[in-house]
């Protein structure tokens, strides 16, 4: 398995660099070949034979609620590190043997992600809209366009492993994968619903909840115009009654297997209402932009490509059907062209994220990604720590990605934000993994008296998670008292992976408190995958 296992963890250290994480880890995972070297996968692959021998259990998923474009909340999770390395380690051999061994319905084009090694190659949610649009202009001009109730939370975990075993034939030694791979599972969904669920947010997940959907797949492949991305359902007809028959053999296929559509989100749509509600009319626009992008020619994108940009992007807010494509879309390729040196008006694109970012929650992760482009601007600066302070700072999603945010920036704080700061790191009302990030930013921005009392706090902390951030925040406290911290944890706790952790610090050349990662410019723009920072 150790070349999965070297697969998994740079997909784990991509999602990461991606913002798609929603749980960031401390340093981004990068610290890990170093915790774990030389034996990484012998370590890894040690845990995997206790759950496989049931001499030890996994640990429990670490949570957090994430922001919706309604203002309603989604659970999103992420396993701890090796759990997380075991998940996608058996998910990318297990993918690879369902996948070659079975004829997986083509009906899906979100598995087009697991068979193909560069996604990058083959997007196949355009593949997914090509093929909508092919239909509706050959003359089917009504569509069912359908959305699932809590698809990953309501995935029925016995169901899904009598497929997955189907899928893999009898192999005894594969069973046995898939026995360790729902200890995994059967583990985190005793800590919501039993026997129900996958963790929202590992791309593991995605797999197995795209696989458990092939079944409604064969039921529905009969209809030509019949397409799938994940649960983005729909249904090409060329009269209504087949529309309504198809949505109907849909729900009950569905109901098979214990899913329900979403009845808000599900409709029938005819003619122009298939146009407005789903293809994107700026696409030939978009498509142009990336073609001038790619191509690098400078005079072309200071023409052609910053002015309909700047437009997309202030558009955006102004009721756009289309809103995360086009804010994605706009705002990524906007901070690629402000990091290769076009000029145009930044100051304008700060005042609309700050008009917007109280409304639009689920976006922070885009907006800040921004914002972190001017790390000694001290207005930005004054701007999140009046947002941390405000009544408005209620999705813990959000603070936390405002809170890594300002690890970057390079700034003078006031007495009064190092207390806050400290202040807030204490609080044990707060989510531990806000507190562990508040930790790290007294850490950077405090002095030694700060640092002491982030000492003094280590006793009353509980989890993994904090204690590293306590650990890495106090990295520039006198070497004495710093050293006197580091041993009597060593001495206190028992767990390796911080007593590693605290080697790791301890060998750094220089002090750090977050990921580094290079910015994309125009002569990379090609190279680099397109973050996405929400969750659908």
């Amino acid at each position: 398995m150790k070349s999965y296992f070297d697969i998994a963890l740079k997909r784990i250290i991509s999602e990461e660099l991606r913002g798609n994480n929603p749980v960031p880890d401390i340093l981004g995972f990068l610290h890990l070949k170093h915790l774990f070297k030389p034996d990484f996968s012998t370590e890894v692959e040690s845990l995997l034979k206790k759950y496989e021998n049931e001499t030890s259990t996994p640990e429990s998923l670490l949570r957090i609620d994430v922001p919706k474009a309604n203002f309603t909340i989604r659970p999103m999770a992420r396993p701890s590190v090796k759990d997380w390395l075991i998940y996608e380690a058996l998910i990318e051999y297990l993918s690879k043997e369902i996948l070659k061994k079975n004829e997986i319905c083509k009906k899906s084009f979100s598995i087009l992600n697991f068979k193909t090694p560069d996604s990058r190659k083959t997007n196949a949610w355009l593949e997914f809209d090509d093929s909508s649009r092919k239909f509706y202009k050959d003359g089917y001009k009504y569509c069912v366009t359908a959305d699932l109730t809590g698809y990953y939370e309501n995935i029925n975990l016995e169901e899904l492993r009598k497929r997955i075993i189907n899928y893999l034939g009898n192999d005894k030694n594969k069973e046995k994968l898939v026995k360790v791979l729902f200890t995994l599972l059967r583990k985190w969904s005793d800590e919501r619903i039993s026997g129900y669920g996958l963790a929202q947010g590992p791309p593991a997940s995605s797999f197995l909840a795209d696989i458990f959907l092939d079944y409604v797949d064969r039921q529905m492949e009969k209809y030509e115009g019949y397409f799938r991305y994940m649960d983005d359902i729909r249904i090409f007809c060329k009269r209504e009654i087949d529309a309504k028959v198809a949505l109907k053999e849909l729900i009950i296929a569905l109901r098979n297997i214990k899913l329900n559509v979403n009845a808000k989100k599900t409709a029938i749509l005819k003619d122009k209402e298939i146009e407005e509600k789903l293809f994107d009319p700026h696409k030939s626009l978009l498509n142009m932009i990336d073609m001038i992008m790619k191509s690098g020619d400078k005079d072309l994108i200071e023409k052609m490509v910053i002015p309909p940009l700047l437009k997309l992007f202030e558009d955006t807010f102004s009721d756009d059907q289309f809103e995360k494509t086009h804010l994605n879309f706009s705002l990524y390729r906007l901070s690629i062209l402000h990091n290769s040196g076009f000029g145009f008006d930044t100051r304008n694109i700060i005042e609309i994220i700050k008009n917007n970012f109280i409304s639009k929650p689920h976006h922070t992760g885009l907006f800040c990604d921004f914002l972190s482009m001017f790390p000694k601007d001290r207005e930005i600066v004054k701007f999140l720590l009046s947002f941390l302070r405000s009544e408005d700072n209620i999705y813990e999603w959000q603070e936390l990605k405002v809170l890594q945010t300002l690890l970057k920036f390079d700034v003078e704080m006031d007495r009064l934000d190092n207390d806050f700061f400290i202040r807030s790191a204490q609080d044990s009302n707060k989510h531990y993994c806000v507190r562990a990030f508040y930790f790290l930013l007294s850490g950077k921005y405090g002095n030694n008296r700060d640092r002491e009392l982030i000492v003094d706090s280590y006793r009353r902390l509980s989890e993994t998670y904090i204690k590293m951030a306590v650990i890495l925040a106090v990295q520039e406290l006198g070497s004495a008292a710093r050293n006197d911290f580091y041993s009597w944890v060593k001495r206190h706790e028992n767990n390796e992976d911080i007593n590693k952790f605290i080697d790791y610090v301890k060998s750094l050349q220089k002090p750090i408190y977050y990921l580094t990662t290079e910015r994309p410019k125009i002569e990379t723009y090609e190279k680099y995958e397109r973050p996405f920072y929400e969750y659908d």
